[in-house]
């Protein structure tokens, strides 16, 4: 292409850009879930969902705790590690507590966690409690302006 495009999102555009991703990449894991996972902690998993959509943050972190106890060396529970992290850094706003969860998810779940979620923990934790306009990755530079207006002259 002879041209680069310009991302514009905004704060509330961008966290839920990084939900979609990591509901995308938790959806995915249910495919190839091993045998030993069982019917319930599916069902606990999309009840957690269920409650964060509803934005019933602290409930659906309390189900997701319940997985990683649970089922703590499965997806889910690997999943539900994750999902307890971003949910404190992006809708409980508790960004200490979201640490603490987000380095237990890559301290205990790594060998088992789909690589998306690894990055994905990695970025909030580099990127946690900054505006969007200080994250570099999201910052617009000079030279990747929109040329698509010029070329059409």
């Amino acid at each position: 292409m002879g041209y680069r495009m310009r991302v514009w999102i905004n704060r509330s555009g961008f966290v839920s850009l990084l939900l979609m991703i990591a509901l995308v990449f938790i959806s995915s894991c249910g495919k190839d879930q091993k045998q030993d996972e069982t019917h319930s902690e599916v069902e606990l998993f999309a009840k957690a969902q269920e409650l964060q959509k509803n934005k019933k943050h602290a409930e659906a972190v309390e189900i997701y705790r319940q997985i990683t106890r649970d089922f703590p060396k499965t997806k889910q529970g690997a999943n539900s590690q994750f999902m307890i992290g971003y949910t404190y850094a992006n809708d409980i706003k508790d960004f200490e507590q979201a640490q603490i969860e987000l380095k237990r998810f890559l301290d205990n779940c790594s060998d088992i966690a789909d690589a998306g979620l690894i990055e994905g923990a990695k970025f909030e934790l580099e990127n946690m409690g900054k505006n969007i306009d200080e994250i570099p990755i999201l910052i617009q530079s000079d030279d990747t302006k929109d040329t698509t207006a010029a070329s059409h002259k």
